[in-house]
């Protein structure tokens, strides 16, 4: 049985394999939507698949291959021009036949031992693209699940960098200090929600969050962002990171990140760039110059799948 369910150095393993990743490809070519989305609405998609689904018995291939045509005709097609305002992207066909590489070796991310050469991959690629965000040589980062979850590791390493540089104190060790309740952080009135919510899960609330008004073209306001630093400092709040987007997700603006960057370090707060969206214009020889003063951050996100 081993050798029929899972991909395995033997010949009749690697035909199945090479089978069903044939059929599966069949069945996206085939069933590969013709518009942005069918239009069904949520009662019609629930009644397009049975209650039963995940029997306790399998089904059968022709059952099976029945759901994913389902499923496939009823999804959104990414590269419709339709689809244009979600900040995903349609995926290149050389990345698509990747995937199919990286899922069928199933590599641990977690630990050297369970994936060495993709080990190396990664730390190769992760220089690189501190390279060309023109970080220096000590730089480095991870491949995290989305923009979320980075731009909250952004501000975990900015709260713990400021405990431990105001009171030298070992966040996790110990935890949050007890005066934690000063600390802010700031972001233009329409950065991405994640500022509050990973303020939220760092212990800080979301009333530590100050919101700093932006200009007409929704760009985060440098004497607005000079008044809110001045106002905390006669309330004796520490304002402990800035974070500047280069894509906010409603209007695409960017903020002015060197002049931010500027203010942050006469301020003695750490820089984090919101570029999941924006991040993109690092490979547009014409676009680039947009991100200036990028290599002056303590962190950065960029979202690969918004690419």
């Amino acid at each position: 049985m081993f050798e029929s369910e899972f991909l395995t150095s033997s010949p009749e393993s690697k035909e199945s394999y090479r089978q069903l990743i044939s059929q599966a490809a069949q069945l996206v070519s085939e069933c590969f939507p013709s518009r942005a989305y069918s239009g069904a609405s949520v009662s019609e998609l629930a009644a397009l698949i049975n209650g039963n689904f995940l029997p306790e018995h399998g089904l059968s291939p022709d059952q099976i291959a029945g759901t994913f045509r389902v499923v496939i005709s009823n999804s959104v097609a990414v590269s419709d021009v339709g689809t244009i305002a979600h900040l995903h992207c349609p995926p290149l066909l050389a990345s698509l036949a990747a995937e199919v590489v990286i899922s069928a070796l199933n590599q641990s991310m977690d630990s050297f031992d369970q994936a060495p050469i993709a080990t190396i991959v990664e730390q190769k690629l992760v220089r690189w693209l501190c390279a060309q965000a023109g970080l220096p040589a000590s730089a480095d980062g991870t491949f995290t699940a989305g923009g979320s979850q980075s731009n909250y590791m952004g501000l975990w390493l900015a709260r713990d960098a400021f405990l431990k540089k105001q009171w030298n104190w070992p966040a996790q060790k110990r935890g949050l200090h007890p005066e934690a309740g000063r600390l802010r952080i700031l972001c233009s009135e329409v950065a991405h929600f994640t500022v509050e919510k990973s303020a939220a899960q760092l212990g800080l609330g979301t009333d530590a969050v100050v919101r700093v008004a932006v200009d007409d073209q929704f760009r985060m306001s440098l004497t607005a962002l000079r008044d809110e630093i001045d106002g905390l400092h006669g309330q004796a709040l520490l304002p402990i990171a800035i974070v500047a987007t280069a894509g906010t997700t409603d209007f695409g603006s960017i903020d002015p990140i060197a002049d931010i960057a500027d203010i942050a370090r006469q301020t003695g707060a750490w820089l984090h760039v919101d570029a999941a969206y924006g991040g993109a214009l690092l490979f547009s020889p014409r676009q680039r110059g947009r991100l200036a003063g990028l290599q002056s951050a303590d962190s950065v996100s960029i979202d690969f799948h918004k690419l």
